[in-house]
């Protein structure tokens, strides 16, 4: 639970929406507490300054300093507030004339003094009891002459008072936190909910509801573009799945064919007693059935590697004529059996995994080979363009209706059903031509106008310094 509520994002945004509200709330309290604390200091301060200045008019009456040697304390009765007020009076030449200092306490005499003083003399000093003083020291007639009259006060009601400030402000900000905790959470779990209810409709679809959309009609903005790269995904998946499942039914319709001609041809050879030459055929036959299911299998596990990205091709800067020619060298003879030919021409240089290139080729060659019409060319060709390499294979023979292009690098796709598996091809050669020129970045296509089919192979062109080299 604790891993839980860790990697919870409510849980995040809460404890950093607690968080910048815990300084905000810090920064103004503290900003509150200093202002008023200043405000405080500075009426203290200007009452101070009042209070000397009182001394100072009672100073220049008449019969001031008489009063002075003979009732000092009457100087501190008459000024308002004056508890806590401590009063000394200085002769110019040092000498204490009157200390009214009650408690004793020891407070520092400021080393100027003026008429009318300002904040800026005001001093500061702790008494014995650890509470804050403040002292400012003026002059002020008395008779003939002039005395310093030095006038200091002890502020221990205020430290009271600042302390029960700060915990009203420590208390203010507490239930500041936790409202604003409390609130988060809500706002929270009200703000997540179309989140909660998009997590509902996500879990609800099923390898059967593929074809079912995440709706985005009450979602807002923010998430939109997330239901937008789900539904995306969806839709990935949803043809995924239909492509795997109709890979599925396909293969196993493939598989049918071989696998019940082998029980067949068995079961009808183990009827009865047959001689060596019924079995010596019958174990051909089903080696045939047998080689043509490895190479199944074999195209099978190409195209699963290839589009787990687990095919790596080895690109090689080649001559495309050269590699031409060596795969219809391969062919010629199979070629000639049906009374056909195949020409090589062009010049260009492609990039290219040799044995990937050869293979592409070669099913292509090998396609033609299967569908050409007896008596005519196929045509290789090598053209060199701006940005890519170009290599098509040409034949001529049964048209090829429109609908059926787009499916021809399609697995087990086959224009012609009714010859099934008559010619030996597993319904894999376009495919695996598609698959190599994913891997090299390339694109394969078909075109076909009457009864010529004309197949492409369109690679990037290949890098000036890589095409020097294989020209070499």
């Amino acid at each position: 639970m604790t891993a839980g509520l860790r990697h919870s994002l409510a849980v995040r945004v809460t404890a950093m929406f607690v968080l910048i509200v815990a300084l905000a709330a810090a920064g103004l309290g503290t900003y509150l507490y200093r202002a008023f604390v200043a405000e405080i200091e500075r009426r203290d301060d200007i009452g101070l300054l009042g209070k000397l200045r009182q001394v100072q008019i009672l100073l220049g009456r008449p019969g001031a300093a008489e009063l002075l040697h003979t009732r000092p304390d009457f100087f501190r009765d008459t000024m308002s507030g004056q508890e806590n007020s401590l009063v000394r009076f200085i002769a110019p030449d040092g000498a204490v004339l009157a200390d009214i200092n009650a408690g004793g306490e020891r407070y520092p005499v400021p080393p100027a003094a003026a008429i009318a003083p300002d904040r800026a003399a005001i001093a500061g000093w702790t008494s014995r009891r650890g509470d804050p003083g403040r002292v400012v020291a003026g002059i002020a007639r008395l008779g003939t002459g002039t005395v310093t009259v030095v006038v200091a006060r002890v502020y221990g009601e205020r430290s009271a008072m600042f302390a029960r400030y700060r915990q009203r402000i420590a208390g203010a900000a507490a239930v500041g936190l936790l409202a604003a905790a409390l609130l988060a959470a809500l706002l929270l779990h009200r703000g997540l909910r179309p989140l909660r209810v998009l997590a509902g409709h996500a879990a609800s679809i099923r390898p059967g509801t593929l074809a079912q959309r995440l709706d985005a009609g009450d979602a807002p903005s923010e998430l939109l573009p997330l239901i937008e790269a789900l539904n995306a995904m969806l839709a990935r998946l949803q043809e995924g799945y239909a492509r795997l499942s109709g890979f599925s039914a396909d293969l196993a319709h493939e598989f049918r064919t071989p696998v019940a001609n082998l029980l067949g041809q068995s079961q009808v050879m183990l009827a009865q007693p047959r001689g060596a030459a019924e079995y010596e055929g019958l174990i051909a036959s089903n080696i045939e059935e047998l080689e043509r299911l490895a190479r199944m299998i074999e195209s099978m596990l190409f195209l699963a590697r290839a589009g787990q990205d687990e095919v790596l091709p080895a690109r090689q800067a080649l001559q495309a004529l050269d590699e031409m020619t060596k795969v219809a060298d391969f062919f010629e003879g199979m070629a000639e059996e049906r009374g056909l030919r195949i020409e090589c021409a062009g010049s260009a240089v492609v990039l290219a995994d040799p044995a990937l290139l050869r293979r592409a080729l070669a099913n292509l060659v090998s396609n033609a080979v299967r569908h050409a019409d007896a008596g005519t060319t196929i045509a290789l060709q090598a053209d060199q363009r701006a940005g890519s390499t170009v290599l098509s294979v040409e034949n001529t023979g049964v048209p090829i209706a429109p609908e059926h292009l787009p499916h021809l690098f399609d697995r087990f796709y086959r224009v012609d059903t009714a010859r099934g598996n008559a010619d030996g091809s597993t319904g894999l050669g376009l495919s695996i031509v598609g698959a190599i020129m994913a891997l090299h970045g390339g694109t394969a296509a078909v075109q076909a106008e009457g009864t010529r089919a004309r197949f492409t192979l369109d690679f990037p062109a290949a890098r000036p310094e890589s095409a020097r080299h294989a020209a070499h």
